[in-house]
């Protein structure tokens, strides 16, 4: 199998600056081809570590990816630590010039000789155009290895991995006939982890041994990731697919999907294909419903709004829910989610209500409705369901909680009423 070292560049990203999401793109487009990520490196601007740590990921893998460093300020060191590797210098690459040109053109700004440096580039390496930057990528081919070096901009990373990158390792794959590594992911909800794994059984009953199941929990759900190593692509696609059929027998009912999307991104699809419109009303999750929903592009054909009636003033005021409610039953009751759902669907004209009352935390719990109680209402038609949970007792793991509780409330009410 291709083993991939990927190398990320920069006291920024080593001190925390600069969240390195760099990282996690590479790898997650690189295991779909099948190739094996060996590790992720963060270095800080140090050149002699750069260089030790490049030379010995270099032995050690068949490709090696670094990001970052490659700008035109003082701090940027990649490009002298690869000459220093390769014993190289550098020569001045008119095609990358006639790029900046056109760049800098493009944004009516004057190049500088600052600017012009970036290009000049080593001589051994080759060059992978940027279209969406001035640093080029820099590809060195050594026996057997492969050494990539790119810009540390996200999309400027990007743009090269997806010109140049992801072809170049699907090709060396297949003229090594090299083993493949393939994941798959279920995304489950509704079932807390230890119960789906009693519900699924033990793992080696039906794995083999060259295939694998991780159990990635979240306040959300769960992402059931099978993963296989086979001679080739096609054989470890069967062996996923085999795999996911018993999985689905066993908890097909707690299953919502498969792959990197989560489930808003289903409600929104399934909202659109159905027509439906929505509308929210929040009171402990402040708002991150909403939040969730409206983070899907294209969402504004579905979501008509929302009041985030985090006061019982505004409860009754705009929301009109009756006082007599909340003072007879409380502002946390499945009476007065089940008003909050059906005022907000009335109020906003819509399809479908949710409604979100409890409470968050760490204090106002009593003995008969503790820290962590909250009732998620969902009016659709004529039809009112409200559920009660008991979620724990941390106030942002409850208001997380709470939001996923409420996406499958309302996935299901799609998959089932509509």
């Amino acid at each position: 199998m291709i083993k991939v070292s990927i190398l990320t560049i920069g006291d920024k990203v080593r001190i925390g600056q600069i969240t390195n999401t760099n990282a996690a793109w590479l790898s997650e487009k690189i295991t779909r081809l099948g190739a094996f990520i060996s590790n992720h490196i963060t270095i800080g601007d140090d050149f002699d570590l750069m260089v030790k740590i490049i030379t010995e990921q270099i032995q050690q893998n068949d490709i090696v990816i670094t990001t970052g460093g490659l700008g035109p300020t003082h701090d940027d060191i990649t490009k002298p630590v690869l000459l220093k590797i390769f014993d190289d210098h550098l020569v001045f690459d008119n095609s990358t010039f006639e790029n900046i040109k056109e760049l800098f053109e493009k944004q009516n700004r004057t190049i500088s000789e600052r600017n012009k440096l970036q290009a000049y580039v080593p001589s051994k390496a080759k060059i992978l155009p940027n279209k969406v930057g001035t640093a080029p990528g820099l590809l060195f081919e050594l026996p057997h290895k492969a050494i990539f070096s790119l810009p540390g901009v996200p999309s400027e990373m990007k743009y090269i991995t997806e010109n140049s990158i992801l072809s170049y390792i699907s090709k060396l794959i297949i003229t090594r006939k090299e083993d493949v590594i393939l994941y798959k992911t279920i995304n489950v909800a509704g079932i807390f982890e230890s119960n789906l794994a009693d519900l699924i059984g033990p793992p080696d009953e039906f794995l083999g041994d060259a295939s694998s199941l991780a159990f990635l929990p979240s306040y959300k759900g769960i992402r059931l990731r099978i993963g296989t190593k086979q001679p080739d692509f096609e054989s470890a696609k069967k062996e996923l697919d085999r795999i996911s059929e018993i999985i689905y027998l066993k908890a097909g009912n707690f299953i919502w999907g498969e792959g990197d999307e989560d489930l808003s991104f289903e409600i929104g699809r399934l909202l659109k294909e159905k027509k439906l419109t929505l509308s929210v009303a929040e009171s402990c999750t402040g708002g991150l419903l909403g939040g969730e929903i409206t983070k899907i592009s294209g969402s504004s054909e579905y979501f008509m709004g929302g009041i985030i009636s985090y006061s019982n003033e505004i409860k009754i005021n705009h929301l009109s829910v009756n006082k007599s409610t909340i003072e007879q039953y409380g502002a946390v009751s499945y009476e007065t989610a089940s008003e909050m759902a059906k005022n907000i669907k009335n109020l906003f004209n819509t399809d479908i209500g949710i409604s979100i009352t409890g409470i968050a935390g760490p204090t106002g719990g009593t003995p008969e409705k503790p820290v962590g109680t909250v009732y998620i209402g969902i009016a659709y038609r004529d039809e009112i369901e409200i559920k009660k949970y008991i979620l724990g007792i941390d106030r942002n793991i409850n208001r997380e909680r709470a939001v996923g509780a409420s996406l499958l409330l309302l996935y299901n009410t799609l998959k089932n009423y509509f």
